[in-house]
């Protein structure tokens, strides 16, 4: 996905902030009705991704291995790795409900993180999303086929590793085309803090620097939504808290979906 302009509609992926909203909507990429875990409202919790880092000053350049190295779950060798970072839990909020704490695959130290000047404490799940963990391919939003091709040439991958996410996407062909590697973390918010309760990302990496429009570091919010094992859907806020944007779908590489096989799209290259 690129990390489009801030404009209601257009065509492209977008994930990140001010550049989040192209092209979602247009070319069948992206729904135009909120999905249930994106119809509450913010509760003022605003501020800028340059305002936004982690309490211990982020994480490293590169990443060490981690709890899931070696093989993706599939089979498929990995391209990514697993951030090691330093420093300790803050001390929860008052009200912050008990984190679940599994280990579902590279799993980030939870530091805290700061918004706008306001303090993030809780994380409801240390570990990650059990069931948003995998390697998942960006799909044609209405028909959920695997084998439609994405508008500009797009590819897409997305990979759920514990509570760590990453992205290689690449767009257009020939002299025109363009890919990035995104890496970054995400934490479940608490109703405590975040009246929403949704899912804080933050990138952290993104390779070659600029590419797609990506920027890191930077802050957003959005959740997952899942329609049995083998479809997620992602839905997108521009910002913080701020500017709804759309649901993404994916297929789960490996599945079979509409009787069509999810493959990795980068391995026909």
């Amino acid at each position: 996905m690129s990390r489009p302009e801030r404009r209601a509609t257009d065509g492209a992926l977008p994930w990140s902030r001010r550049a989040l909203a192209l092209a979602l909507i247009a070319g069948g990429l992206a729904c135009g009705e909120p999905g249930a875990a994106g119809a509450d409202a913010a509760d003022g919790a605003g501020g800028d991704a340059a305002d936004a880092a982690p309490a211990d000053g982020g994480d490293a350049a590169t990443g060490g291995d981690g709890a899931a190295d070696g093989e993706a779950a599939d089979g498929a060798g990995k391209w990514w790795t697993c951030p090691q970072v330093s420093g300790s839990e803050p001390t929860r909020a008052p009200g912050c409900e008990a984190p679940d704490d599994g280990s579902y695959g590279c799993k980030r130290a939870w530091t805290g993180l700061t918004v706008g000047g306001k303090p993030y404490t809780c994380n409801r799940c240390r570990g990650g999303d059990p069931v948003a963990q995998g390697r998942w391919r960006a799909i044609d939003f209405e028909s959920e086929d695997p084998t439609v091709a994405l508008p500009k040439a797009r590819r897409e991958v997305l990979v759920i590793d514990g509570n760590t996410w990453h992205l290689r996407a690449r767009v257009g062909e020939g002299a025109a085309m363009e890919e990035a590697r995104v890496d970054g973390w995400y934490a479940c918010s608490d109703g405590a803090e975040l009246k929403s309760e949704r899912l804080i990302f933050s990138t952290t990496q993104v390779l070659p620097a600029g590419a797609l429009g990506w920027v890191a570091p930077d802050v957003f919010t959005g959740h997952f939504l899942t329609s049995g094992p083998n479809l997620l859907a992602f839905g997108l806020y521009a910002g913080f808290e701020t500017d709804w944007i759309g649901d993404i779908k994916y297929c789960r590489i490996g599945a079979v979906v509409e009787g069509k096989s999810c493959t990795d799209p980068f391995d026909s290259l």
